[in-house]
């Protein structure tokens, strides 16, 4: 997996040969073909566990703190860190988009509690840190948002991923209800 992952992230799905993973994994064809169907299902495999570690990542952030406010703006930034790392935006948005289907996509979400961010913002909704939102909406669009600034970020010279963070922050904090 190790391999397949540093050589989808290298080359992207189209520029991976399977000859050439079996080779530098130090496995036969047979074995890469006795536990994954064909490359499809090992990218998705892939997909998976890329997004298994994201997806820990949130939610270690999430429980590190009591504060709802704090747990969500945390995923927030937790999300932006994971998205901008090159492996996973080469992986996750850019080739993951063309080649798994959109339920392939999502149940991949569900099994790896991605939506980890969501609940996090409905909590804060729930416990009075923000108006009640509809939440679903508000997660679509920050997310969607995070997969594109950064991957313009990556390829700009006059956008830093810490402007990216300070904007995010001041941005969700007009949604903050102070409390206290």
């Amino acid at each position: 997996m190790a391999i397949a992952t540093e050589h989808f992230a290298t080359h992207g799905y189209s520029g991976t040969s399977l000859e050439q993973v079996v080779t530098d994994a130090g496995v036969t064809r047979g074995a890469l073909y006795h536990h994954f169907e064909d490359k499809h299902e090992l990218f998705r495999l892939v997909c998976r566990e890329v997004q298994t570690e994201n997806a820990k990542t949130i939610i270690a952030v999430i429980n590190s703190t009591s504060d709802p406010w704090d747990a969500f703006i945390g995923a927030v930034h937790a999300t932006i860190d994971a998205a901008a790392k090159p492996d996973v935006r080469r992986i996750l948005f850019t080739e993951r988009e063309s080649i798994l289907t959109p339920k392939e996509w999502n149940q991949i979400s569900a099994e790896t509690n991605f939506w980890a961010m969501e609940s996090a913002l409905e909590n804060a909704m729930d416990q009075g840190y923000m108006e009640r939102r509809p939440a679903l909406a508000l997660f679509s669009v920050i997310a969607m948002s995070i997969s594109r600034i950064t991957a313009i970020t990556a390829y700009s010279n006059n956008l830093s991923l810490d402007e990216v963070h300070a904007e995010f922050e001041d941005w969700l904090g007009r949604y903050r209800i102070k409390k206290g």
